[in-house]
């Protein structure tokens, strides 16, 4: 049997989101395209009109002073009327094409692990990324067996296992904080296996379940609003379970020995990570 685990802190309730990028690079290549789209010449106000008569010349004076303050030397009648006509169609085109951001890949799942071996042992583990897993583990020993999730600094996390002699049982490995290790105590052969959650048996609500020791049980859409559960258990020693939601874990039960009682199910509940030496049950009212 497992001992009660710390609350988490604030900063423990959620684990870490992958985030999308929010395309802030292809609209900056749009805004940079537009820009140099600003003014587009006509080619034809480039050509020279060869000397003709004075009234042609003296109708050319105005436009020509107004030109001349223009480097380019383009109409500027001719020019806003072209801009429009020549620019639109590729800066509407690129900037649907651009200000898109492509999707982010999907992070690959992580595989499972495990390990075995004897006595005393750190156990290094792979990076476990975005998924969530829980462990099974097995002892056969007569002396105690102790497990301890440990962070990359050496830290000791969650004391995961605490028993006397043989063992064999689910507990939680990463449901707030990743371990970089396990850290094992044991006078015996002991086993770990990594599992994703999403293989945990499931319990849908309809009717009772019933489990025996150490277990983990996803429960997820039982609990809608206001949902009576009651428990029982028949064991000698420490009976708690622990309904996951979104953020952090609530104590739904925590007593010795031989237990008989209802108490309410959260709502949202997603997991229960249940301790117990004995077989126990939970059926909805």
């Amino acid at each position: 049997m497992s001992p009660i685990p710390s609350f988490p802190t604030t900063a423990q309730r959620s684990r870490t989101l992958r985030l999308l990028g929010s395309g802030a690079t292809g609209a900056l290549a749009t805004l940079m395209l537009l820009s140099g789209c600003g003014t587009v010449t006509d080619p034809s106000t480039d050509v020279q009109e060869p000397a003709g008569s004075s009234e042609v010349a003296a109708a050319d004076v105005e436009p020509a002073e107004e030109s001349s303050s223009d480097p380019t030397g383009t109409d500027p009648e001719a020019a806003s009327t072209a801009t429009p006509a020549a620019a639109a169609e590729p800066a509407e085109a690129t900037s649907s094409e651009e200000s898109t951001p492509e999707p982010a890949p999907a992070p690959e799942p992580v595989e499972a692990q495990s390990f075995s071996g004897t006595g005393a042992e750190v156990v290094m583990l792979e990076p476990l990324g975005e998924d969530v897993f829980f462990a099974t583990v097995t002892h056969h020993g007569s002396g105690n067996v102790a497990l301890w999730s440990v962070d990359e600094n050496g830290q000791d996390l969650d004391l995961m296992v605490n028993e006397i002699g043989s063992y064999e049982g689910q507990v939680a490995l990463n449901f707030r904080e990743d371990p970089a290790a396990i850290r094992v105590e044991a006078d015996g052969d002991w086993t770990i296996e990594l599992v994703h959650l999403g293989e945990a048996p499931r319990w849908d609500g309809d009717s009772a379940y019933e489990g025996s020791g150490d277990s983990i049980v996803i429960v997820d859409g039982v609990a809608d609003g206001l949902t009576p559960v009651t428990l029982t258990h028949d064991g000698e020693s420490n009976f708690a379970i622990w309904a996951w939601g979104e953020s952090y874990p609530d104590l739904i039960v925590n007593d010795i020995g031989a237990y008989d009682g209802t108490t309410l199910l959260p709502d949202g509940s997603m997991v229960l990570q249940v301790d117990a030496d004995g077989t126990w049950t939970i059926a909805k009212d």
